[in-house]
């Protein structure tokens, strides 16, 4: 094992890097979603959703998994860093052109049968694969520790959404249409923040690889594939319901848990990005302890989050978005709950992915979203859109259980050391963050 304090200290400054990082989306989101629902009625809102929610749905199948592989042969120096992203850009576009005429062909169904919202979904899927670059390049940036990059693609992406959208807002234009273009093509935007990366490593190999060298895109497929069954997956079991519920139950019930799932999910930023940063610091040099203290410091955090707003859910929800999206509070709350049960889950789940074991991850996220799936089917007839938050936390559940059974059997790693903040684990935090402040230690 590493004793080295400088990676630990590197490891803890990433992911606070991170954190901030992916904290502008979620936050663009809370900003923007009042401004929708304000400016576009329940209704609206749930349109919006009608034909983002496969957007969102149809990047992430697409991937096929070649981002975490880039992330992965990054961090494990295992080639010229410029090869690496050329071979990833070119497997995700194949599949990306098939997986946009899929999306236009099912249209129809996705909008549940209205003309106009269909043809913005057709239209929306233009986005896939421009989307699908920017994945690849954020992967390659995260595995070779170029954080401060996706921190920027991040605020780029947050703020194209929040100018584009609070600007037609104020200047009285705001549409559905407008708003599904301003969702679609900001992630695309973002991906300018990548410019600069490419200069300095598309001819340049990394330290460690011999000129010439580097995983061939047949294994860059593999291992991606073993992955990308879990990602759909877990893609699915976060937005497969939102895909879902216009058809089920139509888009005033769809709109209600789209403003349910952005308060719920703000949590979720600091779990999200300390699972991005283990996944490549143990890619590159595996840590028990490293690991451990990451999912307790998150995990803890995302529990305080969630409480607060729980708490203040009643009295937020129809402040910032009206009183038609109170029926939303009961949503947020279930979906809290979910949130905090995947928060040490989701990081132990990248130890799999980072040693070598991204099938079994996979096999987690494929029995979680069965689950989902089922109880959203069952459910939806007796409580309605509220099935949504039910099959969402029960999947999270499932996907808690065989992840820990996982580490426990096949790494031999106790997944309790995961859940459970110790004193060191804040004297970690405490001087992580003094060395982010004016005048702290290098």
């Amino acid at each position: 094992m590493n004793t080295d304090p400088t990676p630990s200290r590197r490891h803890g400054s990433d992911t606070l890097i991170t954190i901030a990082g992916s904290a502008f989306a979620p936050l663009a989101a809370l900003a923007t979603a009042p401004i929708l629902a304000h400016g576009l009625s329940l209704d609206g809102r749930g349109a919006v959703a009608s034909v983002t929610a496969p957007l969102l749905l149809a990047t992430t199948i697409g991937t096929i998994g070649v981002p975490a592989s880039v992330t992965f042969h990054a961090a494990r120096r295992t080639g010229p860093l410029g090869r690496l992203v050329l071979r990833g850009a070119l497997l995700v576009a194949v599949v990306a052109v098939l997986v946009t005429v899929a999306l236009v062909m099912l249209s129809d169904w996705f909008a549940g049968g209205d003309a106009p919202l269909a043809r913005l979904v057709s239209i929306a899927a233009c986005a896939v694969l421009p989307s699908l670059v920017v994945l690849v390049l954020q992967a390659a940036a995260g595995g070779s520790g170029r954080w401060r990059l996706v921190a920027v693609e991040r605020f780029i992406t947050a703020a194209v959404r929040l100018c584009g959208i609070g600007g037609a807002a104020m200047a009285g234009s705001l549409s559905i249409e407008l708003a599904v273009a301003v969702l679609a093509l900001s992630p695309v935007l973002g991906g300018f923040a990548y410019l600069g990366l490419l200069r300095r490593t598309a001819i340049r190999p990394s330290a460690a690889a011999a000129p010439g060298t580097g995983p061939t895109m047949g294994s860059m497929l593999g291992y991606g594939a073993r992955v990308w069954i879990g990602s759909v997956s877990g893609a699915l079991l976060l937005r497969l319901d939102q895909a879902l519920l216009t058809p089920l139950v139509g888009v005033e019930a769809l709109g209600l848990y789209v403003v349910a799932v952005t308060v719920a999910e703000l949590p979720r930023v600091i779990s999200d990005a300390a699972r991005d940063v283990s996944f490549s610091a143990d890619a590159a040099d595996r840590s028990d302890e490293r690991l451990a203290r990451t999912a307790r410091i998150a995990s803890s955090a995302v529990l305080v989050v969630s409480v607060v707003l729980a708490f203040a859910a009643p009295l937020l929800v129809p402040v910032a978005f009206g009183d038609d999206f109170v029926g939303a509070v009961p949503l947020v709350l279930v979906l809290l709950v979910a949130t905090c049960i995947g928060s040490a889950s989701t990081i132990g789940g990248s130890a799999l992915i980072a040693r070598g074991r991204p099938g079994v991850r996979s096999l987690a996220f494929v029995l979680g979203c069965l689950v989902n799936i089922a109880v959203l089917l069952v459910l939806t007839p007796a409580i309605g859109v509220m099935a949504a938050a039910v099959s969402t936390l029960c999947g999270g559940v499932a996907i808690a259980l065989v992840n820990a059974i996982a580490l426990h059997r096949v790494l031999g790693y106790d997944p309790r050391r995961l859940v459970g903040l110790r004193r060191s684990d804040l004297v970690v935090v405490g001087a992580a963050v003094v060395r982010r402040l004016p005048g702290g230690a290098a």
